[in-house]
């Protein structure tokens, strides 16, 4: 008999989200702002937090201007360096500190649409890599009830995702190289070869 019972009873799937409890008539729900991680003292990889409302491209100039900041650090190279010195200066420290040129983006809710956007623009570009985090977060909200009832709290789980930009010190490099060699690089650091007219191109009218 108790085995008949067991087997009728609903298997539990780990990792979905159970429905939360519907609240009392009259009650409203105040949601707490959500807790934000703080990066270890020793890390120097900056986190940005996305909601659904920042614009797209204030998050796209905020991650690029952090990034190329990082290459302007005391720790990379000094403040008028080359190029090449910044990249050497990027391949020494690729071992022992890896997020010295590296930026996070952080959202939950809705907010991870425009994260994976994000992801998809950085990927495109020639001189970074993407690396994407899925995992949950809980966040607080204070149901005040009407009457004499008592205010309860309840945790709710939140799908979260997080996107980690880095700079590639490969395509660095190979940007400097082909300043050397007179090459002219492009917005998203593809090589573009000077166009030079020949007599072909000349047209007579």
């Amino acid at each position: 008999m108790a085995s008949t019972e067991a087997s009728k009873a609903p298997n539990k799937v780990y990792g979905t989200f159970s429905k939360m409890p519907a609240i009392s008539e009259g009650a409203r729900v105040e949601k707490r702002p959500l807790t934000r991680r703080q990066p270890p003292a020793s890390s120097k990889s900056r986190i940005i937090y996305v909601s659904s409302r920042t614009p797209f491209m204030a998050v796209v100039k905020r991650a690029r201007k952090q990034l190329d900041d990082s290459l302007k650090t005391t720790d990379a190279a000094p403040k008028y360096a080359s190029l090449h010195s910044r990249v050497e200066a990027l391949q020494r420290n690729s071992g022992g500190d890896a997020d010295s040129a590296a930026v996070t983006l952080a959202g939950t809710g809705r907010a991870i649409e425009k994260i994976l956007a994000v992801a998809s623009w950085f990927e495109q570009e020639g001189d970074c890599e993407v690396e994407i985090t899925t995992g949950t977060v809980g966040a607080v909200d204070d149901v005040v009830a009407s009457g004499d009832e008592e205010d309860q709290s309840r945790l709710r789980k939140l799908s979260c995702l997080e996107l980690r930009i880095k700079l590639n010190k490969t395509v660095l490099h190979q940007i400097y190289k082909n300043k050397v060699h007179g090459v002219r690089v492009g917005m998203r650091g593809y090589a573009q070869r000077p166009h030079k007219t020949s007599q072909s191109d000349s047209i007579e009218i």
